[in-house]
Formats: structure tokens, sequence, C-alpha cells
């Protein structure tokens, strides 16, 4: 493999994850300020504001879903969201510089995640579980492969910066 293309995919990779910790930052920040707020009324607003049908069965059942939410699940899953996205834009820094450490994290974070999604497919196979299936796995053999072949910096490798004291 050239390394043109070993920069390329960890590159692809790296931004792959940042975008995706972006997202999660912004939803966790999201849930965070409605902690206290009055999430059904805003929700049944977004309904109304998007002109959906309130009368559809799925509507219904979402509004049932979101009028039920308890402030302490919303910051809960405000908090997750909010370490995922930590971890992820870390991943996608360090995975930009190329660092083995990165790669090795985001394999193992990636690898935990496999079999809840080899589940979900096998609850209901749909294309967008199958390719959110397909894309970690080609994330985690490529990364695997690189690090096999030694290609990414370690620390030992950074140029050192002594500082006159």
């Amino acid at each position: 493999m050239t390394t043109r293309s070993h920069h390329t995919g960890l590159a692809v990779i790296a931004v792959f994850k940042v975008v995706k910790g972006l997202l999660l930052l912004f939803l966790g920040l999201g849930l965070l300020k409605l902690v206290h707020a009055e999430i059904a009324t805003l929700f049944s607003l977004l309904i109304e504001a998007l002109h959906l049908n309130a009368d559809s069965r799925l509507i219904h059942a979402l509004v049932l879903k979101v009028d039920a939410l308890q402030p302490h699940s919303v910051l809960l899953a405000g908090l997750v969201s909010l370490g995922y996205a930590a971890m992820l834009l870390v991943e996608g820094v360090g995975l930009w510089l190329e660092f083995t450490w990165a790669a090795y994290l985001t394999v193992v974070s990636t690898s935990l995640l496999l079999p809840f999604e080899l589940y979900e497919v096998i609850e209901q196979v749909s294309m967008l579980r199958v390719g959110v299936l397909l894309v970690n796995l080609v994330i985690v053999f490529y990364l695997i492969s690189q690090l096999k072949r030694h290609t990414l910096r370690s620390r030992a490798h950074l140029p050192r910066h002594d500082s006159a004291i």
C-alpha cells in the first residue's frame, strides 16, 4: 500500500470521527439545555411547525414517549452524548496526527460496539444498520492492518523540543 493511500485512509477516518464527535457534542449540549424545559410542549410545537399529522399513530407514539421523558433521563443522555463526543474527538484528532495510541483506541472503542450493531442487524435488517456495521468493520480492519505494518507514529518517534532552562 502506498503512503498516499495510507494518509488518505487515516484522514477519512479522522474526519468521520470528528464530524460524529461534533454532532454528538451539539446533541449533548442541546439535551442539557432541555433538562428543565417542557419537552413535550416543545415537541408539539415542532410537529406543528413541520406541518406533521398529529393524528398519525407514529407521531402519537412519539409524543407519548417524549411526554414520558424524565429530566434525569435527559440529563443522563446529554452527559453520555458529551462523553462519547469527547472520545470521538480525541480519536479523530489522534488519527489525523497518525498516533499509534489513537488507532488502538479507535479499534477498541469501535470493536466494542460491533456486537450491538450485529444484534441490531439480526433484529431487523435495514440498509442503514448493515451500512453502519460494514463501515465500522472496515475501520477496524483498516486500522489493524496499519498497526500491523507499524505505519503510525508512536510518541517515541516524535521530534523532541528540548527547552533551554
